[in-house]
């Protein structure tokens, strides 16, 4: 556990989320605390203080799991502080919001970082970086990585919240920016997203890190995954696996139409929809294109995701090519899914995704909606896919596994501080 004469250290990180609350289902389990259990395990010299911001309303209705995530974390050595805040102005802030966003945010920070002698804020996401910023322009000295997570300006404008020469979305534009160029390490989660920062600030140090999972707990045998293919009524079919939540970047009309291109070139198809969202916003798709409801099946938040896609057969990863985010980004998905074993279908629109499965043949990108296309990568996926099946395992423990992803921060973490002494 952090201690406040950890002076010896070589790293003491305090790793900052603004406006997400920890104890809400979802990414944060994998892509903050199975990665920094990890780092402690590779380097015992680090240190690591959670330093969490939710929104007040968010962290009232979570209170009750409260106790046994503190519980979970602190064997893993990660000490979490939890301080709510006031949710002015929406997650795409307004300009008008920002100063009473970082009136609560910087002084807690500071707070935490003089108290622990903090040498490394690691800042997930925009709003953490923005306070984080602030507080090096009045002289804290840490050393700064902003992990981007994703383009939060693009996403302004996807979600309709500003749009240029909106104040809103200059203001993110300029802070982005100064974000990007004064950071020690500006971490990015898709090649696309590299070539993005490099555009707006050609001076930023941008690593390229993805998505992480803990590829061990995708495993299953034979016999696990036969006997949970015949509960799910899934059987001998082709099973397309979709896992994520359903909104502005997934519209379920998009994913639904998806697979009922899909199937027409499918052996004997089952579509495996695991989802936070509403169920019906998806099945009600799906039946209205006319399939049966024998056919696909919707899971809401299963309690072991892992093994349920584990299940399928291949994992659908396309996103529509006019959403503006939609060249740059590798999701959480697509590391679940090749770690699960399952090849990827992409959109061409992906560019990230799409060089990925194309260069490591672990899967295949289609033109949307472009019939013969869709037919030729259909077959090829049922023709292929037990040599995919095997280069999306590897592809996931060679890049995506969390072993491998927590050694590349230690390495910045190790690079910023020497540049320091230097």
């Amino acid at each position: 556990m952090m201690k406040e004469d950890s002076v010896g250290r070589k790293h003491r990180i305090l790793f900052l989320i603004s406006r997400e609350n920890i104890l809400e289902p979802g990414v944060l389990k994998s892509q903050v605390f199975d990665l920094l259990g990890r780092v402690l395990k590779e380097d015992k010299n680090t240190e690591i203080l959670v330093l969490n911001l939710p929104s007040l309303h968010s962290f009232l209705k979570n209170l009750s799991k409260r106790r046994a995530f503190k519980s979970y974390t602190k064997k893993m050595g990660i000490r979490i502080v939890s301080v709510p805040i006031l949710p002015i102005g929406r997650s795409a802030m307004p300009v008008w919001a920002v100063p009473f966003f970082l009136a609560q945010a910087a002084p807690v920070v500071l707070f935490f970082a003089l108290k622990y002698r903090i040498n490394i804020i690691h800042a997930r996401s925009y709003l953490s970086s923005l306070a984080v910023y602030f507080l090096k322009k009045m002289g804290l000295k840490a050393k700064v990585v902003f992990d981007m997570r994703a383009p939060y300006l693009l996403e302004g404008v996807v979600y309709r919240r500003w749009v240029d020469p909106d104040p809103n979305y200059r203001f993110w534009e300029k802070a982005e920016r100064k974000m990007f160029s004064s950071a020690d390490a500006v971490v990015s989660q898709a090649t696309g997203m590299v070539d993005y920062v490099k555009r707006i600030s050609p001076s930023a140090r941008v690593f390229y890190i993805p998505n992480c999972v803990d590829t061990d707990k995708y495993l299953i045998g034979h016999e696990e995954r036969e006997a949970g293919r015949k509960r799910l009524g899934i059987g001998d079919r082709f099973a397309l696996v979709y896992s994520g939540s359903f909104g502005g970047l997934h519209p379920p009309s998009f994913i639904a139409r998806l697979y009922f291109e899909f199937r027409k070139h499918l052996p004997d198809p089952y579509f495996l929809v695991v989802t936070h969202s509403n169920p019906v916003s998806i099945s009600g798709k799906l039946a209205g294109l006319g399939i049966s409801q024998s056919e696909f099946k919707v899971l809401h938040h299963p309690p072991n995701l892992e093994k349920v896609i584990s299940l399928g057969d291949v994992g659908v990863g396309a996103m529509g090519g006019e959403i503006p985010t939609t060249p740059l980004v590798l999701s959480v998905k697509v590391a679940e899914y090749l770690a699960a074993g399952l090849p990827v279908i992409s959109s061409e629109e992906m560019r990230s995704v799409a060089e990925l499965v194309e260069k490591e043949k672990c899967g295949v990108a289609i033109k949307l909606f472009d019939q013969k296309d869709i037919r030729v990568k259909m077959q090829k996926l049922v023709r292929e896919h037990e040599e995919m099946r095997k280069n999306a395992l590897r592809v996931a423990r060679k890049y995506f596994s969390v072993k491998v992803c927590a050694k590349k921060y230690l390495k910045i973490y190790d690079e910023i501080v020497s540049k320091s002494k230097s």
